[in-house]
Order: structure tokens, then C-alpha cells, then sequence
């Protein structure tokens, strides 16, 4: 009986296998792109904390920045002294400061460290998010966020001596939103993070507080900001201290508000 011999032109059954495995994978990272190719408005936001931490460090002077922070950082005894009757028009900013402190301090940061370490937490947890919403409700999504890092920190520490800044409450709520879209399709982090958001259906909130793979994510991140609050973790007192109740709080407020900001997309 003849032997059945294979054409030696053609490809065998297992190169061929082999490169149609491929070729999968090559789609597959065209259509699910990486996390850290971020998009424009993650970018520009990265720059925006470069180039207002640089204006404010060696083109300001001492007299600017500090006017610069007391106007937009949020400062608690601000506040209580609004409170308690003081005319807002005593204050460096005024109203128009008080009001725009939650969200303005989200541009402003502590030194060079505190610079670096949001911008590379933006481009991992804010890449999706961007991705999903769009430039304009991506950045809206952030600053309310922030204002709701900003809102905790202030009820936590009314009438101390505390400064806020930074964009880290705002970025929390970037990864509280994108928690609700890595973990949609029941994958690992990783892989959740290179997936094509824009596709998925997303995680409920009570969804992202129950499944184990988001809820395990939720609990290690309170239970670091927890220990950092209690412990004071930071490079200094004041504006350096690590404040994790504002994480927390930036962090709930996006999971929470993503949905509002997702409604209607196209």
C-alpha cells in the first residue's frame, strides 16, 4: 500500500497551525492595544502636571506659588473660616478660589516625586477609561473624582492645618472606573488591561463590590490607603503627607459615577 506522502511545497499541518496562531495574536493586539499606548487626553493630562509643577518651581517665585497653592490647593481653615462668617474676599482666591479647589488642585503636586508617580498611575488607569468615555467626559469623570477625594479630605480634617494637592483622588476614581471595565469579561488584571474597553459590557457597581476578582482588587487598595492614613505615610508634613482618605473617597466617587458619564456613548 502506497504511503500517503505530503507535497513538500505546501506547508506542513503544524507550520500551518503554527502560523495561524500567529496570525491571531497579531489581530488580537491590533484590536486590544496595550495600556501604556495611551491616548491623547491621558497625554496631555501627564504634560499638564509637568508643566505646572515646572512653572511653579522655577518660574513663580516664592511669592506666586504660594499664593498659587493657598488659592487652589484645598486648606481646610479656608473653609471652617467661610463657615464660621469670614468674608470669602479675605481669602487669597476668594469665593471663585474656594469653589474651584476641587478641582483645580488636581494640577497641582508636592514635588518632583509626587509629579512622576501620578503621571505613570495615569497612564496605566486612566488609558482605559479615556479610551472608553472620550476626551471630554474622561476629564470630567477625573475632576469630580477629585472633588469628591477633595470633599472627604476636608470633612476628615475640618479647621486643620492640612494642604491638599495632587491628582491622586482624581486618578483613584480613574481606577475606581476602570475596575468596572478590566474586569467585565471575567479576566486577570493584566489581561484586562490590554483588553479593547470600548467593546465590553461594564461591571454594575454592586458587581465591582462582589465578584472576586474586582472586590480582591477594591479591598487590597483600601487596606494599603488605610494603613497609609493611619501610619502618615508621605516625605514630610503638610502638602507631602500621603493622604489616603482621599483616595479612598476619589476612588468610590468614580466607581460609583461611571455609569453616568458612560450612558449615552456611542
Amino acid at each position: 500500500m502506497a504511503e500517503d506522502q505530503e507535497d513538500p511545497s505546501r506547508p506542513s499541518r503544524s507550520e500551518g497551525t503554527e502560523a495561524g496562531d500567529l496570525r491571531t495574536q497579531e489581530a488580537m493586539s491590533a484590536s486590544y492595544p496595550p495600556a501604556f499606548n495611551a491616548p491623547l487626553p491621558v497625554l496631555l493630562c501627564v504634560a499638564a502636571f509637568v508643566v505646572v509643577h515646572l512653572w511653579l518651581e522655577w518660574f513663580a517665585g516664592p511669592e506666586l506659588k504660594g499664593r498659587t497653592l493657598l488659592t487652589f490647593a484645598i486648606f481646610p481653615p479656608f473653609y471652617e473660616a467661610v463657615w464660621l462668617g469670614m468674608p470669602a474676599d479675605r481669602l487669597p482666591g476668594g469665593i471663585w478660589g474656594l469653589l474651584a479647589a476641587p478641582f483645580a488642585h488636581f494640577f497641582l503636586h508636592a514635588n518632583w516625586t509626587h509629579v512622576i508617580i501620578n503621571a505613570l498611575w495615569m497612564l496605566v488607569f486612566g488609558t482605559p477609561v479615556a479610551r472608553r468615555l472620550g476626551g471630554m467626559r474622561f476629564m470630567a469623570l477625573a475632576l469630580v473624582s477629585a472633588a469628591g477625594g477633595a470633599l472627604a479630605f476636608l470633612v476628615l480634617h475640618w479647621g486643620e492645618e492640612a494642604l491638599l494637592v495632587g491628582a491622586s483622588g482624581g486618578i483613584s476614581g480613574l481606577m475606581g472606573a476602570s475596575v468596572r471595565l478590566i474586569y467585565a469579561q471575567g479576566t486577570t488584571l493584566g489581561e484586562g488591561l490590554r483588553c479593547d474597553v470600548r467593546r465590553v459590557r461594564p461591571l454594575s457597581f454592586v458587581q465591582a463590590l462582589t465578584l472576586p476578582g474586582p472586590r480582591q482588587f477594591v479591598l487590597i487598595w483600601i487596606g494599603i490607603n488605610v494603613i497609609v492614613s493611619l501610619v502618615g505615610f508621605g516625605t514630610g508634613a503638610g502638602m507631602d503627607r500621603i493622604a489616603g482618605e482621599a483616595h479612598i473617597a476619589g476612588f468610590f466617587t468614580g466607581m460609583a459615577l461611571f455609569g453616568l458619564f458612560d450612558a449615552g456613548r456611542r
